[in-house]
């Protein structure tokens, strides 16, 4: 078999293309206890093409994506199941039209039997001999479905329904020196109102969440540096209808987060030392809400019977380091990769019944995480071989839990009418990772 890569008419004769083929197989989670049984998993194949001339960039990709969520739980009589096999279609465009800028965005998904078309447009102006060197603004729209079985006790529900979101960005780019520049970035989520695939079952949802981020970029040492915040908020409410009958509802509230990274990369000054980063970060947020594990029926039959409430809170501290270095030996290149993370969660999770309608409290259960603190290690590894006009690659990795620290829960005689409990020790495999990929330049 021979396969020629020619330069297609339509394309600049000093432009630079390439296309590149890849799959990849992450087994992310697979745990094990005496009450729930818990898989995660993800499968992913891409072809993309990009192509490059002066300052104008066209971009072309095709996915194809499965993935596997699947948690029971005997304990809560709560069974859950999702799996999506998703195509994309994507294409992005940038052009300039010296001083101005212009991007265009398009993307096609096939969900099950589930169509969506994702847009979006962005326009500014670029100048990189000016400290004011560049500003854009943008909007996009996405579309996605909720589709998954969902079974409590003797219910059962098929779930297929339609959220959109749109999202408003804007950036700013300036370089008060010729080798500092600073990027600020702001983006706002809303919602829009939800497609129902299914007669009988609807979700409705109204949530709104904003990101921003600075970065600074500094090469001014010889060895460059990278500093960048990030600070998110949100908020949702979603219910859950059934034959015009709400069983369901959830809010999150105070959701947010924040962080902090700083990354050095490589440089020719110093050979020897590799790239690096560190980052700090936190995030919080609650959940309240109920589920009715019975929703066929009548809104009375849910005020005295058949009603879960619970309220999630929490948060989580992360601090990351990661090192990697880039060894090259003719034309076979290799790269190692260490990472360590320290997480110190916090989370409670409280479920209770109503006993005198909606009046009373009964069976009122503290479910404690544990963990005060967990120390997690990562290996990767990513090996090249460039040929004449095509290379391949190879990158694999794997999670590797390293300390964990329990705290000490209380009793639940110490606190009268509450059930304090934890979660049960499980047998948890998973966090691996295997990328193959094949590159070719024209």
């Amino acid at each position: 078999m021979q396969v020629l890569f020619a330069q297609p008419s339509y394309f600049k004769s000093d432009s630079t293309s390439s296309i590149t083929l890849s799959t990849s197989y992450f087994d992310l989670l697979r745990s094990k206890n005496s009450t729930s049984n818990t898989l995660i998993s993800l499968k992913k194949t891409s072809a993309e093409f990009q192509s490059n001339f002066k300052y104008n960039r066209l971009f072309i990709s095709l996915e194809n994506e499965r993935n596997i969520l699947q948690i029971e739980n005997s304990g809560s009589h709560l069974q859950f199941k999702t799996g999506l096999t998703i195509n994309r279609l994507m294409v992005e465009d940038e052009a300039q039209f010296k001083p101005f800028a212009i991007g265009l965005f398009l993307r096609g998904n096939q969900i099950r039997s589930v169509s969506t078309i994702d847009y979006g447009v962005n326009f500014g102006f670029e100048n990189s001999f000016h400290w004011f060197e560049k500003f854009l603004v943008g909007y996009s729209s996405y579309s996605f479905p909720w589709i998954f079985d969902l079974k409590y006790e003797d219910s059962r529900i098929d779930i297929n329904n339609m959220t959109n979101l749109s999202k408003v960005f804007y950036l700013l780019r300036i370089h008060p020196e010729v080798k500092t520049d600073l990027t600020f970035q702001y983006e706002k989520y809303l919602s829009k109102k939800n497609k129902n695939e299914n007669p009988t079952f609807e979700v409705e949802d109204q949530s709104t969440g904003s990101v921003t981020n600075f970065t600074l970029n500094n090469s001014t040492f010889k060895i460059p540096v990278e500093i960048s915040f990030a600070h998110g908020q949100g908020e949702s409410f979603l219910d859950f209808i059934y034959a015009w009958n709400s069983f369901s509802q959830s809010s999150m509230n105070n959701l947010l987060f924040n962080k902090v990274k700083i990354v050095s990369r490589e440089t020719n000054d110093y050979k020897w030392f590799p790239s690096f980063s560190t980052s700090y970060d936190f995030y919080k947020g609650s959940v309240v809400g109920n589920i009715q594990s019975w929703p066929f029926t009548s809104v009375l039959t849910s005020l005295i019977a058949n009603r879960l409430n619970y309220r999630l809170t929490g948060h989580v501290y992360l601090f990351t380091f990661e090192t990697k270095k880039r060894f090259t030996f003719s034309n076979f290149s290799v790269q190692p990769e260490l990472s360590i993370y320290q997480i110190l969660p916090e989370f409670t999770l409280d479920n209770w019944q109503p006993s005198y309608l909606v009046f009373g409290v009964k069976d009122f259960t503290r479910n404690i995480l544990p963990i005060r603190k967990a120390i997690i290690g990562k290996l990767s590894l990513i090996a090249s071989y460039q040929f004449d006009s095509f290379s391949v690659s190879v990158e694999c990795g794997q999670f590797i839990p390293l300390k964990t620290i329990k705290k000490e829960l209380p009793s639940s005689g110490s606190t009268p009418g509450i059930v304090i409990t934890s979660a049960q020790p499980s047998k948890i495999d998973g966090g691996r990772w295997i990328t193959i990929g094949l590159s070719a330049g024209f």
